[in-house]
């Protein structure tokens, strides 16, 4: 009998037929174990930012409700839409449509500003601001007004809320997929998106082949002491034909160079 087994692999057992030339047959897809993990991490998979590492998770307006409202009572915040973050200029037309709006506040890199006053932004300098939505105090009375404001901030800031409470702590929350701190967003989890087969979960840059295609110049031209006109260029060989001389003609008067060049 055994009761405890670690640290060994399980075994995986394949037919023993023709290998195949296949880029995108693996041991995985061939066992078929790649469909099962596809759905492994799909469901239950946790997102983290790629950039900074942090947990990323989307929430309802209820649940944004419900954590803040955990708060003690008598606790007082702020609901915050933050509209920029860590970008350049003085974004004096962003200021302007937020007082149109009818909202009376902003927070500028950590400042309270009345949206009417004369707002001095080093435009050269990266800057976060943010509207200050509502200004409240954690009570049971105030669910419905805060869902509300929750509600604003979170169509005035793409999907992002930030709760500033009293003693300079911060609850950020998002409905999306997205890191509230990087502005990077991610797609909903879902099988496909685990799949090298599938463009939706490819590598951008081989295609789900785990290589790409790129240019050698060490392979394209060998022979350092040969000219363009004496086949220096291996893929093209000897020039020949009044097309191929016609387009490096072109090119190496535009340059100032020879085609006998060496």
């Amino acid at each position: 009998d055994v009761d405890y087994i670690e640290g060994l692999s399980p075994a995986i057992s394949i037919d023993q037929r023709r290998a195949s030339k296949n880029p995108r047959s693996t041991v995985g897809t061939v066992t078929e174990i790649y469909d099962y993990l596809r759905l492994l991490f799909a469901r239950t998979g946790i997102p983290h930012c790629p950039q900074c590492g942090r947990r990323v998770s989307k929430q309802t307006i209820e649940q944004m409700v419900d954590q803040i409202l955990n708060l003690s009572p008598g606790t007082k915040m702020q609901v915050l839409a933050p509209i920029i973050r860590f970008k350049k200029g003085e974004h004096k037309q962003i200021l302007e449509d937020i007082q149109k709006k009818g909202f009376v506040r902003v927070r500028v890199d950590g400042n309270t500003f009345e949206v009417e006053e004369d707002i001095k932004i080093d435009r050269y300098k990266n800057h976060n601001i943010e509207v200050i939505v509502d200004r409240l105090i954690v009570k049971s009375e105030i669910k419905t007004r805060l869902a509300g404001s929750i509600e604003t901030a979170l169509s005035l800031s793409e999907g992002i809320v930030v709760i500033d409470i009293e003693g300079g702590k911060e609850k950020i929350f998002s409905e999306h997929f997205s890191c509230p701190s990087c502005g990077i967003n991610l797609p909903e989890i879902a099988p496909r998106i685990f799949s090298f087969n599938n463009p939706y979960g490819a590598c951008p840059a081989c295609s789900g082949l785990g290589f790409k295609m790129e240019f050698d110049p060490e392979l394209i031209v060998p022979d350092k002491n040969k000219s363009i006109l004496q086949g220096a260029l291996v893929p093209w060989g000897e020039v020949k034909g009044k097309y191929l001389n016609h387009i490096l003609k072109g090119l190496a008067d535009f340059y100032g160079f020879s085609l006998n060049t060496l």
